[in-house]
């Protein structure tokens, strides 16, 4: 294969062409409806073209945030590192716009060439113009402190995380939260993973510390009764409000060596974890340190 170049390009010079190599791949080649090819983001999406001396082969776009699209080659040139040629020069383009991650939907076929480009399978398949989809990801840059990570996997399902670690425990699991956010820890599974885990051992235990009752008077929590069963082995305690003023972040700790945080109950969404043993171990010593200062709850008496 001659030489192959990868440029920029805009819908509003390059419409013609970007949307003749699509048409060409996704509705002639794949069967999908014209009318779902072409959207609304072509003219505000960063697009790229492959060119072979003046022949256009391929396609792709980028969304403003990293949502990565439409790429399209052209049949006689594919495994000839042409799409692999497109993708280093969106990411390359999303690096210099300090992206911290970019994302896309692959055709299933297609995910194994991703990962060879660093991309990681997210969430289930879902279908898209009668096509199965994976979601896939590839993290550039951290937002977290040093020794965690930004999963985006983890950020996109936060109680998968949670249910994760709790499943590798083997011991000890340490729960620090605001009221128990249900979106965490009140779905079945977690329940059900919880309850595993008490009896798994003969030694296994489960610390519960919150910062707040009242919203935990106002709806059953199924983690409450479940702790009021098995009270020697799932501890509740409120942290007395001298030390909640100061609770500017959340965390699990399964072990010694597993750590999921969370910097606020309305900031799930910002959650990291870390596998670094000695920053899990500094958790646990600070969970035991405010351990001290928690009692069990007055006010859940009734449900206690």
């Amino acid at each position: 294969m001659t030489t192959l170049t990868i440029a920029k390009a805009d819908w509003a010079h390059h419409a013609g062409l970007l949307s003749e190599i699509r048409h060409r791949v996704f509705v002639d080649e794949q069967g999908v409806p014209e009318a779902l090819e072409l959207d609304e983001f072509d003219s505000l999406a960063s697009h790229w073209l492959a060119r072979i001396e003046d022949k256009v082969i391929g396609t792709a776009r980028m969304l403003d945030g990293g949502a990565i699209g439409r790429m399209a080659v052209l049949k006689p040139y594919r495994g000839k590192g042409v799409g692999k040629a497109l993708i280093n020069a969106i990411i390359k383009e999303a690096e210099k716009r300090q992206y911290p991650a970019v994302e896309l939907g692959a055709q299933t076929h297609a995910i194994a060439f991703y990962e060879t480009a660093g991309f990681r399978v997210k969430g289930p398949r879902f279908m898209d113009a009668g096509i199965a989809h994976q979601h896939m990801y590839l993290q550039l840059t951290s937002d977290a402190p040093p020794g965690f990570n930004v999963d985006l996997g983890l950020r996109a399902n936060p109680a998968q995380g949670v249910l994760d670690l709790c499943k590798n425990g083997r011991w000890e699991l340490r729960i620090f939260s605001h009221s128990l956010e249900p979106a965490l820890f009140a779905n079945a599974e977690f329940i059900r993973c919880i309850y595993e885990f008490a009896h798994r051992h003969q030694d296994s235990k489960v610390f519960l510390m919150i910062c707040e009752e009242r919203p935990l008077r106002e709806t059953h929590h199924p983690l409450v009764e479940l702790s009021r069963q098995y009270r020697h082995i799932l501890q509740l305690r409120t942290l007395s409000i001298d030390y909640t003023v100061n609770a500017d972040e959340y965390f699990i700790v399964s072990d010694e060596d597993h750590l999921i945080t969370y910097p606020h109950q309305s900031e799930i969404a910002q959650i990291s974890s870390s596998d670094d043993e000695a920053i899990a171990r500094q958790y646990r010593m600070k969970f035991d340190q405010l351990w001290r200062h928690a009692a069990e709850p007055r006010s859940l008496k009734p449900f206690y």
